[in-house]
């Protein structure tokens, strides 16, 4: 998860992992790409759809670098233009989040 907003994620790791999921989260993209370095390959990538340091699209373009199979999940704020399929608008429930988390893994070319 890449996202400056600490309240989200508190309240979404525990979320996912008491879902069974394992969450690393960091609050720049800078971060996510150090990590992503040094070999780690998460299976799905949850960003923030604009950052400070960049888009979460342009994340995860940089990340598919290293796992060409990435998929990604973006955060955005109510209003915000939507170029992107897979996003959820804020604020979203627990539920939403978990509902569109399974259905990314399920159409995932890494879940065949």
């Amino acid at each position: 998860m890449v996202t400056d907003d600490y309240a989200l994620t508190r309240v979404y790791t525990a979320t996912l992992q008491q879902a069974g999921y394992q969450v690393t989260s960091v609050t720049h993209s800078g971060h996510a790409l150090l990590l992503c370095l040094r070999g780690y390959r998460p299976d799905v990538l949850l960003t923030d759809l604009c950052m400070p340091d960049g888009s979460g699209p342009m994340l995860a373009e940089r990340l598919r670098r290293y796992d060409p199979q990435l998929q990604a999940i973006y955060f955005a704020n109510p209003g915000t233009l939507l170029d992107e399929s897979n996003v959820l608008v804020r604020p979203f429930s627990r539920v939403d989040l978990l509902a569109r988390l399974s259905r990314t893994l399920t159409a995932s070319p890494q879940a065949s």
